[in-house]
């Protein structure tokens, strides 16, 4: 993926969110620290960081945001500054962008219509909505000027209209149209975000959420797009709950009951953690005492109803728990916080709460202890076991326990945390190249999942080219990854390499947008072997593939 044809890869609704942030300034600040490296600030519910690593020809090399989606590989940050990329490396070259492309077709259409006169405009409009109800209500709601209590009217109307619209004749929205359905409903968060009355922005944000949750009855949301749209209502919620941070104390205490009373609707049972979601938004109150009271007496409620005997029960019941030690480690004694924490060990987040605060009491014994028995009873779940030999690793640090050290730390590694070689390396005391050879031949011989991925790890740590090659050999599909690192040394293995991974793709091709991928391969192919090399490659592929027209298509386009 490069940053001239992201948008061929990313998800509609993504793209479409991140270009929303491009375009409307949500960038607030960017630097470019080294050459190909990119870090930019974007502007959302917080502020959040996005690191773009390029090549020269412009391959996303590596795109990090410090956001909490975890619903994709990329997010709507990152997107947005992916456009402003292409802005700036477009403006730099002095030709025309995507981007620049649209800002000039919005102007000419704005040159012909503010030409026309009131009638002509509004025939042109009546034209364009003929029997389209969403549209019209879409206009009505955006343009009419009403109170609150009839834009609150409007807007339920607009959605059930495009309710109506999406379910059609069969009552079911399709994997095809949830994408469209979740944008024209995010069009009604935009009002929310926009509107000055506080009160109407939260009742359509609530409207909103509420219908998007009841959509997954009648929808295939395989692509995630209205599971985005709840979480984008939620988000809204919060930062209209931001937003009231100036308000006096009597409109505090609405919004809190308005939040506490949405969180009590059944349209959050089978979906808790949006039931929680709503619950954290209203501890942006509890400084308020008569509210925090309250809230602390729901969530009792709601954990007296779960049981922890199975484990989305136990999930639930430490969700909620944790919003109480928050109150309480705000607004209760260190001992009270620190029985609460004592009393709930069963769960995982409190074990890491106890654990960690040994930690900083330097009681390192206890922390040994507490990782070895927490390791033997969460032995079923690895991520858990790693958190708490990690935990047990730092404590051997302290107390200087080199042996030890050195054994929980060849775990680790082996556990695929690859950090823990480089602490490895430094308890070695002996032949450090007998080490490695040692440790590389035990890595490939490895049976656990994670051995390949540290094997690689470490040969490239150690820039062991002679291994690197081999591996490239045996996994010629990884090959575009490290021609760079070993062209100078093994030209000639690495054209080989590169040529079956060529044929590989294609064998594997069945339709233009893989035909252009190959295409995109043999371009890169070219800086490594030349061009006469890629012309030969070139025409092999065409008489090997001469029954399918649009791949000799893409491959006559190569230059």
């Amino acid at each position: 993926m490069t940053i001239y044809d992201f948008e061929d890869y990313i998800d509609e609704i993504i793209l479409d969110r991140g270009y929303d942030y491009y375009v409307e300034g949500n960038i607030i600040d960017f630097y470019n620290p080294r050459k190909n490296e990119y870090i930019f600030k974007i502007q959302g519910s917080n502020d959040y960081e996005v690191m773009v690593k390029l090549d020269d020809s412009g391959e996303i090399l590596y795109s990090e945001c410090n956001c909490p989606y975890d619903y994709g590989p990329i997010c709507k940050h990152q997107v947005a500054a992916f456009y402003k990329l292409l802005e700036i490396f477009f403006s730099s070259q002095n030709e025309a962008s995507n981007v620049q492309k649209r800002a000039k077709e919005q102007q000419d259409i704005k040159k012909v219509l503010g030409s026309l006169s009131k009638e002509e405009l509004i025939d042109i409009i009546m034209d364009l909505i003929g029997d389209d109800e969403t549209l019209k209500d879409r206009l009505v709601l955006r343009y009419s000027k009403v109170d609150s209590k009839q834009e609150l009217i409007r807007c339920r109307k607009l959605i059930n209209s495009i309710v109506r619209k999406y379910k059609g004749r069969d009552g079911f929205i399709s994997y095809d149209e949830t994408y469209d359905f979740a944008s024209e409903m995010g069009d009604l968060l935009w009002k929310a975000r926009d509107t000055e009355d506080i009160f109407l922005a939260l009742d359509i944000a609530f409207l909103v959420l509420e219908k998007a949750i009841q959509t997954f009855e009648y929808a295939d949301d395989s692509s995630g797009s209205i599971d985005l749209l709840v979480s984008d209502a939620i988000e809204v919620i919060g930062d209209i709950v931001f937003r009231s941070e100036s308000l006096d104390i009597n409109l505090k205490k609405e919004i809190f009951s308005r939040l506490l009373t949405l969180s009590e609707s059944k349209i959050f049972d089978g979906w808790e953690s949006y039931r929680i979601d709503i619950l954290w938004l209203c501890a942006d109150f509890v400084d308020i005492e008569e509210l925090r009271d309250k809230l602390v007496s729901k969530i009792e409620y709601l954990i007296s109803n779960w049981s922890t005997k199975n484990r989305y029960g136990k999930y639930i019941t430490e969700k909620l728990l944790q919003i109480l030690y928050v109150i309480k480690e705000r607004y209760g004694s260190r001992e009270e916080a620190e029985q609460f924490v004592q009393e709930h060990l069963e769960f995982d987040f409190f074990k890491e709460v106890f654990i960690q605060k040994r930690f900083r009491e330097k009681d390192y014994k206890k922390v040994i202890e507490l990782a070895l028995k927490w390791e033997e009873q969460d032995r079923q779940y690895p991520d858990l076991v790693s958190k708490w030999k990690k935990m047990r690793y730092e404590a051997y640090k302290k107390l200087s326990l080199k042996e030890e050290q050195m054994k929980l730390a060849k775990e680790l590694l082996l556990d695929g945390n690859f950090e823990y070689y480089r602490e490895l390396k430094e308890l070695i005391t002996g032949d450090i190249t007998e080490f490695y050879n040692n440790l590389k031949q035990e890595l490939k011989s490895y049976k656990g999942w994670h051995g390949k991925d540290i094997y690689l790890k470490v040969i490239l740590e150690e820039n062991d080219l002679d291994e690197l090659m081999e591996f490239v050999k045996e996994n010629p599909t990884r090959i575009e990854e490290y021609a760079d690192k070993l062209k100078d040394k093994f030209k000639d293995e690495v054209i080989e390499v590169y040529k079956k991974y060529i044929k590989l793709a294609a064998s594997s091709s069945s339709n233009r947008k893989d035909y252009q991928k190959v295409c995109g391969i043999l371009k890169r192919y070219k800086k490594i072997a030349g061009e006469q090399s890629q012309k030969e490659i070139i025409n092999e592929l065409m008489r090997l593939y001469k029954k399918r027209p649009a791949f000799i298509d893409e491959l006559s386009k190569i230059k």
